[in-house]
């Protein structure tokens, strides 16, 4: 669980308020990372392990054995270090972070079966990105310029780069249910009625 579960009530809750504004579907997929890239940095902690012998054995005196030391204590720093989500952050170029969020966000747009819906949205939240997509579908993204729901998206980073995950989420529900409410205002659904607007993986 990414949020505790009593903090995920209240934002299935907000998104389940936000709901009766609109017909237009909501849902909410919160995700710790967009990108893994664990094979990358292993290998790469790796490949500096394998590279640390040359240069002592090349310039100083060591023995193999305080070489090996020095090559296995370098392998696990070097794990180490590339497992802190900071350093990722600082590592991985935004624009591959943008690009994996962006992908992520669509194929959840896919998975909730929101692709099925013509005015259904989508937040997408990741938080080792500091990242936020609102995809619409085609009627939504008709009726609502880019502007307003790129709006909604720096509104709600301020509080998630801070921590506050929950009044970034809560907050996203109300701006999209505004923004949906005047041109799909609530009536009969448009799709059957979700289970679960909030989701965590």
């Amino acid at each position: 669980m990414i949020v505790d579960p009593a903090a995920a009530a209240r934002i299935e809750a907000a998104y389940d308020e936000a709901q009766l504004k609109t017909r237009a579907p909501i849902m909410c997929v919160l995700t710790s990372a967009s990108i893994s890239r664990d094979a990358e940095f292993l290998l790469g902690a790796c490949i500096l392990a394998l590279a640390t012998p040359l240069p002592l054995l090349l310039f100083t005196d060591l023995s193999a054995q305080r070489i090996y030391i020095a090559q296995l204590l370098v392998a696990i720093l070097a794990g180490v270090i590339g497992s802190v989500p900071w350093v990722r952050r600082l590592i991985v170029p935004k624009r591959a972070q943008r690009s994996a969020g962006h992908r992520a966000a669509l194929a959840q747009f896919v998975v909730r079966g929101l692709d099925r819906s013509q005015c259904g949205v989508l937040v997408y939240v990741s938080l080792a990105e500091h990242y936020i997509r609102i995809v619409p579908a085609e009627d939504a993204a008709k009726a609502v310029a880019q502007e307003q729901w790129q709006s909604a998206v720096d509104d709600a980073l301020p509080p998630l780069s801070a921590g506050e995950t929950e009044a970034a989420l809560t907050g996203l529900a109300d701006r999209c249910a505004d923004l949906l409410a005047k041109p799909f205002p609530p009536g009969a659904p448009a799709e059957p009625p979700q289970r679960q607007r909030f989701h965590q993986i």
